[in-house]
């Protein structure tokens, strides 16, 4: 049994490539900061963390290289829940003042809660530009994203 499983494990790695799930290709550069947030945002509705972890970094590049913070993944898996299962739409694109390679998108959540009510969440997403890879997402504050499950509005007394 064992002598049929090592083949098999070859053919594996030989069938991915070799390549691991942290290597920036050539399709992971985003020329734009819309682009970054795009290609992230796929990836959280993909449910595709290592894919998140290569649009999620610093300027030294990305989580999935540089592997800083050490707990990204957890940080990627919980970004996922927050943001997954909401529609987006890129509303604007800011400038931050003296920093020429960090822009601020603005994205509208279309977000329903349990109960199906739907609200608007506008989420300000950081992105710096990287040395060799584009443009990645460097932050995002999920609490302005809401709550999963929980009601889009505070009721009102």
């Amino acid at each position: 049994m064992r002598e049929r499983l090592v083949p098999l494990l070859l053919c594996l790695v030989v069938a991915c490539g070799g390549q691991s799930a942290g290597s920036p290709t050539p399709q992971d550069n985003a020329p734009t900061p819309e682009g970054a947030v795009q290609s992230f945002m796929q990836a959280v509705a993909d449910s595709n963390i290592s894919r998140m972890g290569r649009f999620w970094g610093s300027r030294k590049g990305p989580v999935a290289v540089t592997k800083s913070p050490p707990d990204y993944q957890q940080r990627m898996v919980v970004t996922q829940v927050f943001l997954r299962g909401s529609p987006f739409k890129i509303v604007r694109t800011d400038p931050v003042a003296g920093d020429a390679d960090r822009r601020v998108v603005v994205v509208e959540l279309d977000r329903a809660d349990a109960e199906g009510a739907r609200c608007t969440k506008t989420l300000p997403i950081t992105v710096v530009k990287t040395q060799d890879l584009g443009w990645i997402v460097g932050a995002i504050d999920i609490s302005l994203a809401g709550t999963p499950g929980r009601p889009c509005a505070a009721p009102r007394n």
